[in-house]
This record gives C-alpha cells, structure tokens and sequence, in this order.
C-alpha cells in the first residue's frame, strides 16, 4: 500500500513539473513571437514606425516636370490628357522630385532639374501627392550647390521638418522618397554610406554618401532619417555603379531656402585670404611641426580676415573645429554658412595655434 502512494505522489510530482515546463514554454514562445522584448516584436514595430513615417513624409514630396511654356501646346497636351489619350506632343519632359518646406508652398529642389526650364523658358510643373498639378514659378537659385526654390499657390499643403544634418552618423537608417522614372511615390531604403563626400559633382559642397536606391528622377526628393526628418535632399547617383548615391546635407537646403525667401539674396560668404597648398618643405621653413592646414599666401585688404587678424603666413588649421586639407574645403566649409556668420578659424603661427573668430561679409560684386 505505501508502494502505491509514494508512486502516485511521485507521479503527481512527475506532473506538475511536466505542467510547469509546458507553460514556461507557452509563455516563452508568446514572449518571442509578440511580446513587448520578443525579436519578432522588435521587427512588428520597426515595420509599423517605418509605414507610419512614409504615410507622413509623402503628401510632402513632389514630382516636378518642365516643359516647354507654348500655351497652344499645353492645351493639347491637357486636353489629350483629359481625353485619354496621353501625350503625343513628342516632347520629353525633365523629371525631377522636390519636397515642401512650407505651408505657402515653397518647395526645394535640385537646380539641375530646372536649370533648361529656367534658361529656355520652359513651364515648370509640380503635381503633388494627392494627384493636383500646378505652374511652378522658380524663385531663386544656388547652382554652386545645385538647389533652387519654387513656390506654387495651393492649400492645405503639408511641410516637412528638418534635422541636423551636422549630427547625422555613418551607419544611420534613411529613407529615399521621390519619383524616379516618373514613377511616384517610391520610397527605398538604407544607410548613410560615408559623409564629406567631394568630387561627385561641380558643386561647392560636401555629400552624404547612401545605399538607398536612386535612380534619375529622384533628384531633388527627400532623405528623412528615423523621426521623419529631412536630413539631406538626393542630388545624384553614380551610373554604371549600384548601392552608391549622393544627396546634399539638409543644412545647405535650409540656408538656400533663407537666402531666397527671407533676404531675397544667395549668399556668397566671403573670408578674404587666398592660400597655398602646406607642402613639407614650406612647413620646415616656416616651423611648422606637419603639414595638416592650408598656407595663407595673402590676406585681402578691407576684407573679414584682415580685420579680424589673420596674417599672411599663417597655417589655417580648420573652421568651426572642421579640419581644413585644402582650398576646396574652404570653399566647403563656407558654403555652409550665410552672410554675417562669424566663423572660428583655427590657425598656427609659428608653433602657436590660436582661434581668431571671423564675421565673413557678402563676396565683392556679389
């Protein structure tokens, strides 16, 4: 008899153990399909944040075509349109994305998208997401780095916002939003390659390198990082080459922006000293420990650098704490700026390296 009972008592244990081990799998399984620190979770609400900020960001980008401004041929085309018809016209259209940046309707845009519209008086078309098309008048311009502005009457616009394209990593998750081939609201996205990317185009300015697909017709569009946020617009691709593109940090589309809608001037920040490659042998006559900086061969008169006490021979090191290699990224580094910014040169003088703050004027002539 006692047999038994310890038998059923340890079958009993046998049991509740098997019972427990059951609903500890259970449990587990639930955790890692849907729980709140399941890997399937994890991706549920990368997807969800991802299509949510898409459905955000696109009624803010654009397609931009320019044509040819004959009103005759514009009716037809219209008219072909409405009918069904299509667009015999045998005119090929530039095509190009763009992005609102406010509730007036002024848009940013590549300068190369518009560049023969603007030089032959070509109408500039700008259909928005929900389907409505507008004449586009071209406010202004900045081909050194290949942005413009346009500004369209309509309503119930929706913005974008910016980030700091100063703080953007490489590695960081973006997203590529625009028409490419004329084909609306594609989004690809990737990574952010490399930064400081130079050489890729004739523009005064530093790229961002992505992976995200782009192709023709995404120039202008937007690269929005996690939050949403307009952190570079896409400017060019590299044919014949797959997972490398460029887009121009969102800094230099804020001040173009500025320069057009608010002071109605481009700024051409002027500095005032011309320089000279730092070769070694210049750096062992002057006492200059290497060659890192640019040689300050002369100083302008009544120029920023003059008054504020940059000297001819001195080694410009950086600005605004951004190393310095050469005259390019001067030219650079001052394309970012805006006329009355004051700017931190650091400079050797000798064996003596100093931060002179310099309040960079409108160039001469400009």
């Amino acid at each position: 008899m006692r047999s038994l009972i310890r038998f059923l008592i340890f079958m009993g244990f046998v049991a509740l153990v098997a019972g427990v081990i059951v609903l500890w799998s259970r449990n587990s399984t639930k955790t890692a399909g849907s729980g709140p620190g399941g890997a399937l979770s994890v991706l549920e609400r990368f997807d969800q944040e991802s299509t949510a900020l898409v459905a955000r960001v696109m009624p803010s980008v654009v397609s931009i075509s320019a044509r040819q401004g004959n009103a005759a041929m514009e009716q037809i085309r219209r008219l072909q349109q409405l009918l069904g018809l299509g667009d015999h016209s045998g005119e090929k259209p530039e095509l190009g994305s763009g992005v609102i940046v406010s509730e007036g309707g002024h848009i940013i845009t590549n300068f190369h998208v518009i560049a023969d519209a603007v030089l032959q008086g070509r109408q500039i078309d700008v259909q928005l997401n929900d389907g409505r098309t507008y004449v586009a008048a071209a406010l202004g311009w900045d081909p050194q780095v290949d942005l413009a502005i346009l500004k369209i009457d309509a309503g119930g616009l929706t913005p974008v916002t910016f980030g700091d394209s100063d703080a953007v990593n490489v590695g960081q998750v973006v997203f590529a939003i625009g028409n490419p081939l004329g084909l609306q609201e594609t989004v690809t996205q990737g990574i952010v390659s490399g930064k400081g990317r130079r050489a890729v185009a004739e523009v005064d300015a530093e790229f961002f390198q992505t992976d995200a697909a782009v192709n023709p017709g995404n120039s202008g569009g937007p690269l929005v990082d996690v939050r949403g946020d307009v952190v570079a617009i896409t400017n060019s691709v590299l044919l014949q080459t797959q997972g490398i593109s460029f887009a121009i940090p969102s800094k230099l589309a804020v001040r173009v922006y500025e320069d057009v809608v608010k002071r109605g001037q481009i700024s051409r920040p002027w500095f005032g000293a011309a320089t000279w490659p730092l070769t070694a042998e210049i750096a062992q006559a002057i006492g200059i420990p290497n060659t890192a900086g640019n040689l300050v061969a002369y100083v302008f008169d009544n120029s920023p650098a003059k008054r504020a006490g940059i000297r001819q021979g001195d080694v410009l090191k950086a600005l605004n704490g951004k190393p310095v290699r050469d005259s390019i990224d001067i030219r650079n580094r001052l394309a970012e700026l805006k006329t009355g910014d004051v700017v931190t040169a650091t400079v050797m003088r000798g064996r003596s390296q100093m931060d002179i703050p310099v309040a960079v004027e409108q160039e001469p002539g400009r």
